[in-house]
């Protein structure tokens, strides 16, 4: 078994999202070039599981951690925002619709990895 260590976490290397499993939005603090993947639980059911760790080495993982700071991190969920604000008239929103696209092509070859 495959493991990376970022100072503070061990993380299994595997090549796939197991469906019980989120990506970890830690942005710049993951190790560069790995997507953290976690189980959440706990009474709020947003404890991560720091046991069972996960990670895939992904050249394009940044651009993943850069485009889920807004809560969209599923295929699904960037899927049905770029939809509902591809014509937004604020540029913020703009900016991340794009951001958003961006991660959805690597986020398609993970999933074309299954």
């Amino acid at each position: 078994m495959n493991k990376i260590i970022d100072g503070k976490y061990t993380f299994e290397i595997i090549d796939y999202i197991p469906c019980d499993y989120v990506i970890w939005n830690v942005g710049r603090n993951m190790v560069d070039g790995y997507l953290p993947l976690v189980q959440l639980g706990g009474e709020d059911g947003f404890q991560v599981n720091t046991k069972t760790m996960k990670a895939i080495k992904l050249k394009d993982a940044q651009t993943i951690l850069n485009a889920i700071g807004w809560g969209q991190n599923t295929i699904k969920q960037m899927e049905t925002y770029i939809k509902r604000y591809k014509n937004s008239k604020r540029k913020m929103t703009q900016q991340h619709v794009e951001k958003l696209k961006a991660a959805l092509k690597v986020m398609y070859s993970i999933d074309d990895r299954r």
